[in-house]
């Protein structure tokens, strides 16, 4: 994809007339033009200049347009490029076909409206534009998980302190990396790594006392040679906050001789930056409770236990807190181009089919289907960052009685009997509307678990200060190196499942302050039990 804002197309003809009429056609509507004159010379040119569109003539000189588009997908720095095949012999349907199996994306006969050409080029490039935007995301997200489960493997402030700038140099450009924490969170307090370069210690000093120095808006600052700051012989850099639930424990920085850091680049280094804050936050607590557990060797067995399983939970959460906070931001970028493109699509269309003029249906309906999809997951991601809505006092037994009523049917269909048991239990308060979706979602996965039938028990009661729903299945089970997966974001054994559900449905039960349980034994069945605190009088 070019840099320039203006798009450029690579328009391949050795018709004169053809070329001087497409130039002035796209030149008018903003986009930049470059032209060949013949096949070897467009496979040179789309190698060199990496264009956005190319527009390729069938015959010409040297090899044909099909030779040039074989040759142009053999190649991985031009194979996702849009081409457009012109001609004005090549009619046949097989010659069609040709074109589109040899990675062709579209077809345009000559003599051809300009409506019609700058329609197909726009939905071309602004395709290209959207696969490669989602691709970018969807690789920094790898990434940063990636990241998170290296850290979440190191319990020792130490070996954190080690790691973190090795991961960020491996991870992206730059001669040095320094990490320097709050005199009040550790005694081990900063490390500096660098590459292909050597600094002196009083270097390495200077350094440290200028990442402390720099002054930080909005927890992360990017500087290249025109900035006024500067730090040491270093000229561009990106400098961020450790911040861990509105807590600064440190900062973290990389600085760079000679990159200009991308916004890319910026995101990255944030993303990976929470990570390193939640990991040190971790390994914080870890120190805490081994000290503690040190301290009370005489404990019983069972303190004991409970002390790893509140360990357990609380990193879980943690890692829960941080990878929703990181997908809603990434939903939130993905859903801001996502509508204009929608809509921008849909509108296009429309002009096309006003104007019988012809299009690839085909690939347009591909294009709307996966724009939906990317909309739903938008959506679910969205919803588990939201605050909960329209707080009332309700009664739990009402809310599963509609999730019975709504489902009775559909269960009974799917030869499985529901059984009710529901105690008297005092009124909670919190979102009638998203406790129900909990709940539903409970209930479909079950029955998603019982293929051949079987049984749904849903029981309440009281528990302490704690309304209790129990919903079993007898279905197949999960398996126990699932289990602490099911609520993590994009898990999910269902084929076609997008694994936000459980994931979701988490992030409600712990925003009504309770809490949301699983037992499972495979082929016997699954008991998810919710808890939700009621207020005595």
């Amino acid at each position: 994809m070019s840099v320039n804002s203006k798009p450029l197309v690579l328009v391949a003809d050795d018709d004169t007339t053809t070329i001087f009429m497409l130039r002035h056609i796209l030149e008018r509507e903003g986009y930049r033009v470059e032209h060949v004159a013949n096949g070897l010379d467009a496979v040179q040119a789309a190698t060199t200049l990496l264009p956005d569109l190319i527009l390729l003539d069938i015959l010409m000189p040297g090899i044909d347009g099909f030779d040039v588009v074989r040759k142009l997908r053999e190649m991985s720095v031009t194979a996702n490029i849009p081409t457009i095949m012109m001609t004005a012999n090549a009619r046949e349907p097989a010659d069609v076909e040709r074109g589109l199996k040899l990675g062709a994306d579209d077809y345009i006969y000559k003599p051809f409206a300009p409506q019609e050409l700058l329609a197909r080029a726009h939905i071309k490039i602004r395709s290209r534009q959207l696969e490669e935007k989602l691709q970018q995301r969807t690789r920094e997200l790898e990434v940063i998980v990636g990241a998170s489960e290296l850290l979440n493997q190191h319990l020792d402030k130490s070996e954190l302190l080690e790691l973190s700038p090795s991961l960020l140099l491996d991870l992206l450009p730059g001669e040095v990396v320094a990490i320097t924490l709050d005199v009040h969170t550790s005694t081990d307090r900063s490390r500096l790594m660098t590459r292909n370069i050597s600094l002196t210690d009083s270097e390495k000093d200077a350094l440290i006392i200028g990442l402390q120095q720099i002054p930080i808006e909005q927890g992360i600052l990017v500087w290249d040679v025109q900035s006024p700051i500067r730090i040491g012989d270093f000229p561009n850099g990106i400098v961020a906050e450790l911040d861990h639930g509105g807590n600064i424990i440190g900062r973290v920085a990389i600085f760079g001789m000679h990159t200009t850091y991308e916004p890319n680049q910026s995101r990255l280094f944030g993303g990976i930056i929470r990570q390193i804050a939640l990991a040190l936050h971790n390994a914080h607590l870890y120190e805490v409770e081994l000290n503690y557990a040190n301290q009370l060797e005489t404990m019983v067995a069972e303190r004991t236990a409970k002390l790893e399983s509140a360990q357990k939970m609380l990193l879980r959460s943690e890692k829960l807190a941080s990878i929703g906070h990181l997908a809603a931001s990434i939903a939130h970028e993905i859903n801001n181009p996502l509508m204009p493109i929608r809509t921008l699509l849909e509108g296009i269309v429309e002009e096309l089919e006003e104007r019988h003029i012809d299009y690839d249906r085909m690939s347009v309906e591909i294009i709307q289907s996966s724009i939906e999809r990317i909309r739903k997951i938008v959506s679910r991601l969205l919803e588990f960052s939201r605050d909960t809505d329209t707080m009332a006092l309700f009664n739990l037994n009402d809310v599963l009685e509609t999730v019975v009523s709504l489902n009775r049917k559909f269960f009974q269909h799917e030869y499985i009997q529901i059984n009710t048991d529901f105690q008297p239990l005092p009124e909670i308060f919190g979102s009638k509307d998203q406790l129900e979706q909990v709940l539903m979602n409970i209930a479909l996965n079950a029955q998603a678990a019982m293929p051949s039938g079987g049984a749904l028990a849903v029981k309440t009661y009281t528990e302490g200060h704690f309304v209790v729903a129990e919903i079993a299945d007898t279905g197949i089970g999960i398996a126990p190196d699932d289990m602490n997966k099911i609520f993590d974001p994009f898990f999910s054994t269902k084929p076609n499942g997008t694994g936000l559900g459980l994931f979701v449905s988490h992030g409600i039960i712990e925003a009504h302050n309770g809490t949301i349980d699983v037992k499972s034994t495979v082929n016997q069945g699954t008991t998810f039990t919710v808890k939700l605190p009621y207020q005595t009088t």
